[in-house]
C-alpha cells in the first residue's frame, strides 16, 4: 500500500468526523466545515491538527499542497509549516517532519520539483542538483525498473520544458551518483542505461 493510498484511507477515515461539524452547514462534500476553503492554510491546518495525527497532517499539507486532497488544498507550505511549527511539541514535530520527508522521496519528479519551489528552502539553481543527487535513493525505495526511470525523466524533462537548466541540472546531478554507485547495489542496467543518457 503506497503513502497517497494510506493518506486517502487516513482522509476517508476522518470524513465521519467532518460529517459531523459539517452536518447542516451547506457543505456538499460533507468533509468539511462550510467555511474550511475560505479561512486559510493556518486554518485549514488547525482544523486537521485537532482530528488527526502528525504524519496524516504532513500528508494533508503536502498533497494539499500539490492539489492531491479532493474538496480543499494548501495555498502556501510554508504558511502551513510554519502554524505547525508553532503548535506542535518536540515529539510532534519529529513525526510530521519524518513524514514529510517520506512523502518527498516517494514523489514523481515534477511533483518533488513543485514542492521543492514551494518550500523555498532551495535556491532556484539547487533544485535541479538536489534532486539529480537524490534520485538514487528513490529508485531504491520504490524499486523503480529502467522504464520506470525512463518515463519518469521524460516526464521531468516535459515538466522543466520553460527552465531547460533545472533538468541539464538534474542530470548532472544524477550522473554523479551514477558513477559513485557503481559497482555498489546498483543494477548494472541503471548505470549502463542513464550513465550517458542526455
Amino acid at each position: 500500500m503506497n503513502r497517497f493510498h494510506t493518506f486517502r484511507v487516513t482522509l476517508l477515515s476522518l470524513s465521519s468526523l467532518f460529517l459531523v461539524s459539517a452536518c447542516g452547514n451547506g457543505n456538499s462534500d460533507g468533509e468539511y466545515p462550510s467555511n474550511f476553503n475560505s479561512i486559510g492554510d493556518a486554518g485549514r491546518t488547525a482544523y486537521i491538527m485537532k482530528k488527526a495525527e502528525p504524519d496524516s497532517v504532513a500528508r494533508f499539507v503536502y498533497y494539499g499542497a500539490l492539489g492531491k486532497v479532493p474538496g480543499t488544498k494548501i495555498d502556501t507550505i510554508g504558511i502551513a509549516i510554519t502554524y505547525v511549527n508553532e503548535k506542535y511539541n518536540s515529539e510532534e514535530l519529529d513525526k510530521f517532519f519524518i513524514e514529510t520527508e517520506n512523502i518527498k522521496s516517494s514523489l514523481p519528479l515534477a511533483d518533488k520539483m513543485k514542492i521543492y519551489n514551494m518550500e523555498g528552502y532551495e535556491t532556484a539553481e539547487g533544485i535541479g542538483y538536489t534532486l539529480g543527487l537524490e534520485y538514487m535513493g528513490t529508485i531504491r525505495q520504490r524499486a523503480l525498473s529502467v522504464e520506470d526511470i525512463r518515463k519518469e525523466i521524460e516526464d521531468f524533462r516535459k515538466a522543466c520544458r520553460k527552465d531547460p537548466e533545472t533538468f541539464n541540472r538534474f542530470i548532472i546531478g544524477f550522473k554523479t551518483v551514477l558513477k559513485n554507485d557503481r559497482g555498489k547495489d546498483l543494477p548494472a542496467d541503471v548505470y549502463n542505461t542513464f550513465i550517458n543518457f542526455n
